[in-house]
């Protein structure tokens, strides 16, 4: 029940965001009482705790698939892993974030940073695999760059100024940033290498 309960509570957290949805019409979704609800969390913000934690470690279970299921290349598991973070993001409600800043802190100080690392952890192990190839460069500063792409294709997705400005979608914003990230750290072999793949990068961000 338990985890029902944390399925049923994020997904409503996700599509409404924490203040309009109410333990009462969680309850309602999981057709049980309030009461019995609370025999499980003792509270809304040990709900929206436990939904967090869950989030985090389905999404770090994600990536570790990803990165297992592309092994063919380096550039493979960047580019599902850009994808992935990409369809993720831009499903929650923008409310969300708001909320994250202004009504539940302790929650923001432990979702956005970790989100942040776990990108970052996954784009160490392909840009280090990359190298290793000779599909990027060598000389690239490992102690800065994936740190810097996470927070880049994070940003992208959650301040939209830059696709306003340019008058394009986020997503053909997200799709020409992914691109230009990887072409600027290619080899000539990476870079004939992403050419194949540059139409599929595009295109899997049309809707």
């Amino acid at each position: 029940m338990r985890d029902a309960i944390i399925a049923t509570a994020q997904k409503l957290f996700i599509q409404q965001g924490v203040r309009a949805t109410t333990m009462d019409q969680i309850a309602e979704q999981l057709g049980i009482s309030k009461k019995t609800l609370y025999e499980h969390f003792g509270s809304k913000d040990s709900l929206v705790e436990a939904c967090v934690e869950a989030f985090l470690r389905e999404m770090e279970n994600t990536l570790d698939q990803i990165h297992q299921a592309h092994s063919e290349n380096a550039l493979l598991p960047m580019i599902a892993t850009a994808s992935y973070v990409y369809s993720l993001l831009i499903s929650l409600n923008p409310v969300l974030y708001i909320e994250l800043r202004r009504v539940i802190p302790h929650a923001r100080a432990q979702v956005l940073p970790k989100i942040q690392a776990l990108i970052q952890k996954q784009l160490t192990r392909s840009v280090e695999k990359a190298i290793n190839e000779g599909i990027f460069r060598s000389d690239l500063p490992m102690d800065i760059l994936p740190l810097w792409m996470s927070f880049v294709i994070v940003q992208v997705v959650l301040n939209p100024a830059l696709a306003e400005q340019a008058q394009k979608t986020i997503a053909e914003i997200y799709a020409e940033t992914i691109l230009l990230l990887l072409y600027s750290f290619t080899t000539e072999r990476g870079r004939q290498l992403l050419e194949s793949y540059k139409n599929q990068i595009r295109q899997s961000y049309v809707r």
